[in-house]
């Protein structure tokens, strides 16, 4: 039966893709845990995220970026990049002398489009700032780094064979159909040092769930559960966020290079005779007894999630939706001026020695420890220059949001 939204129940990037499950019952439920299937058919429930049109713009628009492409087929080699490619020279190369490079070209991709082949664009919020602001949503609403895989499949046709990932993934159709065939995990949560990739042979795999999605459906499929799709009788465009969380072992990993850094007995080389000593393990176990109390201090782990959320928010794109008007209107903001965070740009707040952080993608923003409250204020909802902080000086409310504004995190309202 199809399900009606209206955009009013669109409240975050994990909402839209859940609904109408809530965001704690997937975390109780489902959150590498098991797969969840929310069958909605409503064309066009992902239009705000995706379309048909915007693969064909990323042809042109990420024609000199081959690499984001790719072109595959179930049980066939995967199109060499040279081969849906050309060679585009400079402009007056022969004065100039600079080299000509490759550019795609999207008829040659239609050409093997037709033949049964898979359009896939890896990244693809790298030429789509639409798909980047939801992907930066994603990441607010998850704490987890979401990168965006299109894939368009011809009808009858199948573009990787059985596989797992070692990501979680949430899975957007966005227009006709493909059915999944899902398989229990034979390595739970994987890491990336234990893929199992398209073409791999294993034996015996036990089919947990097949599952048809139409457009407006969501498949959430946890890191490790192998799995594979086809086409029926339609072309399919589905988006693929690839899931990249701050895991235990990332923390953990941290901790250990924080120690290193610190204690020069972990630096130890283990000479040839101490590999051959038959009491080594005892000895590195001692050492660990010893050197890792302090190395797991609240302070060290406290530390070390930092850096991992602060390598999170690197990886992360900022948001230029609607910033050069946003610019100028700061320049005309009175204390009754509107303003409200921007849900587009993740970012975090922390305050230390006096001062308070802003980590945004890929950069921390340093403001005087007054200005806490009024960053409080904001993240409460939206409010106007003026009432953001009563208490905090009439230059530093502007400043502040001028700020904020130029780095996206701030809206200034009409």
């Amino acid at each position: 039966m199809a399900v009606s939204y209206t955009p009013q129940d669109r409240l975050g990037a994990a909402a839209q893709m859940l609904a109408p499950f809530s965001f704690d019952e997937f975390l109780a439920e489902h959150l590498e845990r098991k797969p969840l299937h929310i069958a909605r058919d409503v064309p066009g429930y992902f239009d705000d995220v995706y379309c048909i049109g915007d693969v064909e713009d990323a042809l042109v628009v990420g024609a000199r970026e081959p690499e984001l492409f790719a072109l595959v087929k179930s049980g066939t080699p995967e199109i060499p990049v040279e081969d849906y490619t050309y060679e585009r020279p400079s402009v007056r190369w022969r004065i100039t002398g600079k080299a000509a490079r490759r550019c795609v070209d999207g008829r040659k991709v239609m050409a093997h489009f037709s033949e049964g082949f898979t359009v896939v664009i890896k990244d693809a919020a790298q030429v789509n700032a639409r798909l980047q602001r939801f992907c930066n949503r994603l990441q607010r609403d998850l704490a987890a780094f979401a990168q965006p895989n299109v894939y368009l499949t011809p009808p009858s046709a199948q573009g990787f064979e059985v596989h797992h990932d070692t990501h979680d993934t949430f899975t957007a159709q966005i227009s006709g159909e493909k059915t999944w065939r899902i398989y229990e995990p034979i390595v739970p949560l994987p890491l990336e040092s234990q893929p199992f990739n398209s073409g791999t042979k294993v034996p015996g795999l036990k089919l947990l769930h097949e599952v048809l999605l139409r457009p407006g459906d969501t498949l959430y499929i946890p890191r490790g559960f192998p799995h594979e799709a086809r086409t029926s009788a339609t072309t399919s465009l589905h988006c693929t966020f690839a899931l990249v969380p701050i895991r235990l072992a990332d923390v953990l990993d941290i901790v250990l290079r924080i120690a290193s850094d610190r204690d020069v007995a972990l630096r130890t080389a283990l000479t040839p005779e101490m590999l051959a000593d038959g009491e080594l393990a005892t000895q590195v176990a001692a050492l660990f007894e010893s050197r890792m109390a302090p190395a797991f201090s609240h302070e060290r782990v406290h530390l070390a999630i930092e850096i991992a959320i602060n390598e999170l928010f690197k990886l992360t794109r900022p948001n230029t939706d609607g910033a050069f008007d946003q610019v100028l209107r700061a320049a005309a903001m009175t204390p009754g001026t509107g303003i409200r965070l921007d849900d587009a740009v993740p970012f975090r707040v922390r305050e230390h020695d006096g001062v308070v952080d802003v980590v945004l993608p890929g950069k921390v923003v340093v403001f005087p420890g007054e200005c806490a409250p009024a960053l409080a204020r904001l993240q409460q909802g939206p409010t106007s220059v003026g009432t953001m902080d009563p208490g905090l000086n009439p230059a530093y409310q502007v400043a502040l949001i001028k700020r904020l504004v130029i780095e996206g995190l701030v809206i200034i309202e009409e």
